[in-house]
């Protein structure tokens, strides 16, 4: 098996107190990952692994201020993640949060990294451009220019982890990518924290939804499946339980626009943002009027 991965290499930095049994298994899943997904374009992968979450945190914050990346820090709540912001792909790994999980989720967690890796390791990936009607809605006051580039990071995320999990599923990965999604969408104190704070605020609103829609949207190919899809779909209810039934409704009528992406990840933002734009910004104001009277 080894043998077949050979054009991946894989080169790992421990930042802080790393056990090397935890770096061995890392590197395990990763190439088991390669190996079943045939993935002949990915030539190297860089692997940061970090001791603490705020240490990966702080480095990618400094890494935003040197490359001039504007989005705000979504990141902060991650336990791994990918990037190809200096045009190799890279994962990073939080050691601390990552000990705290169960296995299959941890080892999900992996495998979804190495997906995004395989699928959005260049930079094309990480270039989106602004469609036209958000423009327009700065120009009449209904967003800043910050939430433009937070709304189309989102979106841009969202559509990419639904792609990895797609990759994933065509590729025989079931339980570990069942059991992932399944604890992403599990509704946390945070969550519902978040909504209270967001719910009266219309731009904070509208990025809370769609931060909980990359969430639906990394498991919405599993719904297909036919010994899980009931389950799945069941979690995605659950994820948007807390929210008043109008919103929780537009959330998922939103959603159905995954069904329609295909190989092209830009086509698919241009798409998901399009829904969005209808869905969910140009009724934002209708939600604040009928539900904080």
């Amino acid at each position: 098996m080894k043998e077949e991965c050979e054009t991946v290499r894989i080169a790992p930095q421990r930042l802080g107190d790393v056990k090397q049994s935890f770096v061995d298994e890392v590197m395990r899943i990763m190439d088991d990952c390669y190996n079943r997904t045939n993935a002949d374009a990915v030539k190297i992968v860089d692997l940061y692994l970090f001791d603490k979450s705020s240490a990966m945190n702080a480095f990618l914050a400094k890494e935003k201020r040197k490359l001039g990346i504007a989005t705000s820090a979504f990141e902060a709540s991650f336990f791994a993640l990918h990037d190809a912001w200096r045009g190799t792909p890279r994962i990073m790994v939080a050691y601390d949060r990552m000990l705290t999980l169960p296995e299959l989720v941890r080892v999900g967690s992996l495998q979804h990294e190495v997906a995004h890796t395989v699928l959005h390791g260049s930079l094309e990936y990480y270039s989106f451009a602004v469609p036209t009607s958000l423009f327009k809605l700065e120009n009449e006051g209904l967003v800043s220019r910050q939430i433009i580039w937070d709304l189309l990071y989102l979106v841009s995320i969202a559509v990419k982890d639904y792609e990895a999990t797609r990759l994933l599923y065509e590729n025989s990965f079931l339980e570990d990518q069942v059991a992932y999604n399944k604890y992403l969408l599990e509704p946390s104190e945070e969550d519902h924290e978040a909504w209270k704070l967001s719910s009266k605020n219309k731009t904070a609103r509208l990025l809370t939804l769609v931060s909980l829609l990359k969430t639906t949207c990394c498991a919405a190919p599993l719904l297909k499946d036919a010994i899980y899809g009931k389950e799945i779909a069941k979690s995605i209810a659950r994820s948007m339980s807390y929210l008043p039934k109008e919103v929780s409704t537009r959330l998922s009528k939103t959603l159905e626009a995954a069904s329609k992406f295909g190989q092209n990840t830009h086509e698919n933002v241009d798409l998901f943002m399009k829904k969005i734009i209808d869905e969910l910004v140009m009724e934002g104001g209708r939600f604040d009027s009928r539900e904080n009277q």
